[in-house]
């Protein structure tokens, strides 16, 4: 697990479900997921053997004791699921949003033997050191979901996005150019088409609302 999660850290690949994925077959569960926790089951992150039944999972877990999680399986009984096993590192503190969660549960009609309560034991602490890098890898990909959402809401090129991230750095239009291989006449060009799709007449707000979307890096 270890391996192939460090592998998807490094590629901003979904780390989350490569974790639930080995911890699910490692303890031989019928289904897992990966979530964080809040009301009506939370944020599905990853689910085994598909996110329909993780959400399940995640929703019949409203009332647990995720902090009892962090230091040992918690062993609780749903509805229709069986036994369930779920394991929360302790919650990480984020420098905008407070603190975030990650839980993962896994459920067996038939309950889960000593060594499956066992390894999931032995995999809190490298699931902690894991969690922070996770939950950066899932911003990423989120914010960079949210920048593809945004340039196609606004109708914004691929080479209009290249020269926006650009003037997002503070570079002026000459420079653009010269880094694009562009003539500045057509940088302008290309400057004049993202004011208008942006609904803006100057460059300081075409970046702030470029950021604010997710179209360039903060």
């Amino acid at each position: 697990m270890l391996s192939e999660a460090s592998e998807a850290i490094v590629a901003d690949a979904d780390v989350e479900q490569v974790i639930c994925r080995h911890l699910a077959e490692g303890v031989q569960a019928d289904a897992a997921v990966c979530f964080v926790p809040g009301a009506d089951g939370g944020r599905v992150l990853g689910g085994h053997p598909d996110r329909t039944i993780a959400s399940v999972l995640a929703q019949s877990l409203d009332d647990a004791d995720f902090a009892s999680a962090s230091q040992a399986p918690l062993q609780v009984r749903a509805v229709g699921l069986g036994h369930v096993l779920v394991v929360a590192p302790p919650p990480l503190e984020l420098a905008e949003d407070g603190t975030e969660r990650r839980a993962l549960a896994f459920s067996r009609a038939d309950g889960f033997d000593e060594a499956g309560v066992l390894l999931l034991h032995e995999a809190i602490p490298p699931l902690t050191a894991l969690m922070p890098h996770a939950i950066a890898v899932t911003e990423r990909r989120e914010k960079a979901r949210a920048g593809r959402d945004a340039a196609r809401e606004f109708g914004l090129t691929g080479r209009e996005l290249e020269v926006l991230e650009l003037l997002a750095q503070g570079l002026l239009a000459t420079s653009i150019a010269s880094r694009l291989s562009l003539s500045p006449r057509t940088v302008h060009k290309h400057l004049g088409n993202i004011y208008d799709k942006l609904g803006v007449h100057d460059r300081l707000v075409a970046v702030s609302l470029a950021r604010g979307r997710g179209l360039v890096a903060a």
